[in-house]
């Protein structure tokens, strides 16, 4: 069972994906985490996987057009450590885990659902240099 792991600082709490996992293991199916990214932005809108939706964009939806501050980025490390940490837990269920895209500069969280904010979501920069997020997940999965 593949779950879309696209999430956003600490939403949904990990306690619910937690329960998703266990949910499906306990129906005897593997589970795989798939399209994983957090963004740092807010949503403008109620969740929804609805690809169709387009807000106006609005820069209380694009707050990090300079650089993803160092607070922000510690909350994005400690959020993925906090996945990863379960998904170890559960690793005799989780098969595999797929990040959705390589770096920041090329997520599709960038133009969705406002066109033209900047999203920070990925393990590496526009650079595709390692953010400490990336650090933070391989010393886990070690």
């Amino acid at each position: 069972m593949g779950e879309q792991g696209h999430y956003g600082l600490g939403s949904p709490d990990i306690k619910e994906v937690e329960a998703s996992i266990v949910a499906f293991s306990e129906l005897g199916v593997k589970v795989m985490i798939t399209e994983l990214d957090v963004s740092v932005l807010p949503f403008p809108g109620d969740l929804s996987a609805n690809v169709a939706l387009s807000y106006q964009t609005n820069p209380s939806f694009n707050l990090y057009t300079e650089g993803l501050p160092d607070s922000v980025q510690y909350q994005l490390t400690q959020n993925y450590a906090d996945l990863f940490k379960l998904f170890i837990k559960h690793s005799d269920v989780i098969t595999r885990v797929t990040f959705w895209g390589v770096n920041d500069g090329n997520s599709w969280k960038n133009n969705w659902p406002v066109r033209g904010r900047t999203d920070y979501p990925l393990l590496f920069d526009r650079k595709n240099q390692p953010k400490p997020a990336f650090f933070e997940v391989m010393n886990l999965v070690k």
